[in-house]
């Protein structure tokens, strides 16, 4: 048990006090509203779920203020205030969240640019490089009318229950937009200097605070830099910022990070390729500046890291979003200091932000529970029927989720593994260069399987023969997948003479050396991370890919990072390849069709390759299942047995989420 003395101090923000340091920040899962912009039962659960855990407090999802301040209208989800009718939906939110009596606030934003593809309104026509759409340039009529829109929706908000009220003032919405000098190059007088850029946002904190009172507690959400450089915002100007705010009343101030990118790789929702912690020094110099409570966000899932924050001065109040996303229950656990049983979050960014990349329900890489907190329910001990023998065979984290789910029912549960370790292909991306959190979960399931009572067996390799003996009711076929020899793209194997060809799975287990010089066949995710393990060492590395893009299945905010470091290592890409023909003397080609990367008439030679590495395609292992099925044996698969290496989300996600539905299945 570990105390974590200064995280669980109370804090007062104006007249309400928070019973602990820790914060759900606003979060944007994408299926909070229906079809009439109305909060969903999905959504209150979603948020009920974390409030069960008594954090400091809960700030709503951005919610817009005006009918041009949504973002990706028809896309993304976003409650408009300004709408009446979907006040007793968002009164019922408020109620649930109260039951738990933790304070609960109402984020306001105009998303000004980010309204797209509709006409944005923003402070003047759209800089060159953001290629967001149509723009028009405020009038004042429009400015007076959205800060009227921030008072009216404050006082709402106000009025159907919520505690506080926090203004969005950061993530290239339209207060940061005017704030920022190359967003704003207005010449009148909210264009310019300081005080003009910074008048829009003022002139909103002082409607606020006329509409809902001196008693509310107002915060402001800002950004420490936007990370585009010349032109941008940035901490200087906000350390000016922050005391004239807390002369004008609010209350607190939530220091976060990063806006649209202009060419650079930093963002706001920051991949595992940012240290944990990586922004707390924004909040740290605001705070020099003010005597109200100022918080932080961004990377940070440790609550002993949290404590620490808080120790030593650099935070009041630590937001951790993806955090309770992976575990809900974080709250609750550290304030028994129970951290080893917190479900880590690994910053992969593939269920959350991406979900909502590519227009799909947010969820989360290792808590496939994220969405669907209304309709799937994880009960200790609650099963089907009688309790059933199960048999995982494969320990890799989809058979671990599995045995993990059918424990948690109730059922008796033996999970095998042929290696003498568990994790499989997750503990081989933690051997990737800035990819060691992937581990960060296997210590978590060791634990948990060893609290259920699952009995986990080493070096064992599920047989027909061991079928026999434990005799089980269901099997769950967790064995993975195996690389393979690519001999549709990769043709004249035969006429290698001395070019060592390895693969991938070889590679990262054997630790494999190379050559100086090597090919790595395959582009998506695992061959664009194996050339950043190669090029890591000096091997000069050249990758092939077939299809029209690389690291495919990466979640976007990944792949800028390390898309970004494998061209600062020189690494060499060819992408729309139709084949590698390797001709008698180790002549190595890459062939495509048209004028491409390959060179003219889509043929390039690449001299002085030593190695292969073969890292497209995989096949599936399922060659036990019709031995079982013979037996009449039940047998789930799951993982990628099941495949999903080949789907687009063929990732630890998919993987983790088909071991938890057929564990809760049996």
């Amino acid at each position: 048990m570990q105390k974590l003395a200064h995280l669980f101090q109370p804090l007062r923000i104006g007249r309400m006090e928070l019973k602990n340091r820790i914060v759900v920040p606003g979060m944007d899962p994408s299926f909070g509203i229906d079809d009439e912009g109305r909060v969903t039962e999905e959504f209150i659960a979603f948020v009920v779920e974390r409030a069960r855990s008594r954090p400091g407090m809960i700030v709503s999802p951005a919610m817009a203020v005006h009918p041009t301040g949504i973002a990706n209208p028809g896309t993304v989800h976003m409650l408009l205030v300004s709408d009446e009718h979907i006040l007793p939906s968002l009164e019922g939110l408020v109620r649930a969240v109260h039951q738990h009596d933790v304070p609960f606030g109402a984020q306001l934003t105009h998303c000004g640019l980010g309204h797209l593809p509709d006409l944005a309104i923003v402070p003047s026509e759209r800089p060159a490089g953001t290629e967001m759409g149509p723009t028009r340039a405020a009038t004042p009529q429009d400015i007076h009318e959205f800060v009227r829109s921030f008072g009216l929706a404050a006082e709402r908000c106000i009025g159907i229950g919520f505690d506080f009220v926090e203004i969005h003032g950061a993530h290239a919405y339209l207060i940061n937009e005017f704030l920022t000098p190359r967003y704003n190059q207005r010449t009148d007088e909210y264009g310019g200097p300081f005080e003009n850029r910074t008048r829009f946002l003022l002139e909103v904190v002082r409607e606020v605070r006329s509409r809902v009172g001196a008693g509310t507690p107002i915060g402001v959400r800002l950004g420490g830099d936007d990370f585009i450089g010349e032109g941008g915002w940035q901490l200087p100007e906000l350390c000016r910022l922050a005391p004239i705010l807390q002369k004008e009343g609010v209350d607190y101030l939530n220091i976060t990070q990063g806006g649209f990118s202009y060419g650079t790789i930093q963002i706001n929702i920051a991949p595992m390729y940012e240290p944990q912690g990586a922004f707390v020094r924004f909040a740290a110099e605001v705070k020099k500046h003010v005597s109200i409570p100022v918080g932080t966000v961004g990377r940070i899932k440790d609550p002993l890291m949290a404590d620490r924050i808080v120790r030593e001065g650099q935070a009041d109040f630590v937001c951790m979003a993806r955090a309770q996303l992976a575990d809900p229950e974080l709250v609750e656990k550290a304030r028994r200091g129970n951290l080893a049983d917190v479900r880590p979050c690994l910053a992969e960014c593939l269920g959350c932000i991406e979900g909502i990349f590519r227009h799909a329900t947010a969820s989360c890489a290792v808590n496939p529970r994220v969405g669907r907190e209304h309709s799937v329910k994880d009960v200790p001990g609650e099963k089907g029927g009688a309790p059933r023998r199960v048999l995982v065979a494969g320990g890799g984290v989809a058979g671990l989720e599995a045995a993990r789910r059918a424990a948690l029912s109730g059922h008796r549960v033996t999970l095998c593994e042929s290696r003498g370790w568990l994790g499989g292909q997750v503990r081989l991306a933690a051997m990737i260069p800035q990819r060691q959190e992937m581990a960060d979960i296997l210590p978590w399931y060791e634990r948990q399987l060893h609290q259920l009572g699952v009995e986990i067996r080493l070096n064992t390799t599920v047989d027909e023969g061991l079928l026999d003996r434990i005799k089980p009711d269901v099997l769950v076929l967790a064995t993975g997948s195996l690389p393979e020899a690519s001999l549709g793209f990769v043709a004249g194997l035969a006429n290698i003479d001395s070019i060592q060809v390895i693969m991938v799975d070889e590679l990262l287990e054997d630790r494999r050396p190379t050559g100086d010089t090597v090919l790595v066949v395959g582009g998506d995710q695992v061959g664009m991370e194996v050339a950043d393990y190669l090029s890591e060492q000096g091997k000069a590395v050249h990758v092939v890919e077939a299809g029209p893009h690389f690291a495919h299945k990466l979640a976007t905010n990944d792949r800028r990072y390390l898309m970004s470091r494998l061209k600062a290592k020189g690494v060499r890409q060819y992408k729309s390849v139709e084949k590698v023909e390797i001709r008698p003397g180790d002549e190595v080609w890459v062939i495509a069709a048209g004028q491409t990367p390959a060179g003219a008439g889509g043929r390039l030679q690449l001299p002085g390759i030593d190695t292969i590495v073969l890292a497209a395609q995989r096949r599936p292992s399922v060659f036990l299942a019709e031995v079982a099925e013979g037996k009449a044996i039940e047998v789930r698969i799951v993982g990628d047995a099941a495949g999903v290496a080949d789907q687009e989300q063929g990732t630890i996600m998919a993987a983790i989420a088909t071991g938890y539905d057929a564990g809760r299945r049996i």
